[in-house]
């Protein structure tokens, strides 16, 4: 498995283990604790691929040849 789809993994891991915490912590019925579970994944998730490229961890780079 390459950078990319390593970090993907561990961020949609983290994201949702985060977020289903916070859903079921805060939500009061099962629609707020759906939304409140998948905002904070996405959240969460995009910080930890975020931080990754910031820290110069994972390098994503866009090929016009998707290759």
């Amino acid at each position: 498995m390459d950078d990319a789809k390593t970090l993907a993994v561990i961020a949609g891991g983290v994201g949702g283990s985060v977020g289903a915490f916070v859903g079921i912590t805060v939500g009061s019925d099962p629609m707020s604790t759906t939304l409140a579970t998948l905002v904070v994944a996405l959240v969460v998730g995009t910080a930890v691929i975020l931080s990754a490229v910031i820290a110069g961890d994972v390098e994503f780079v866009v090929d016009a040849d998707a290759e």
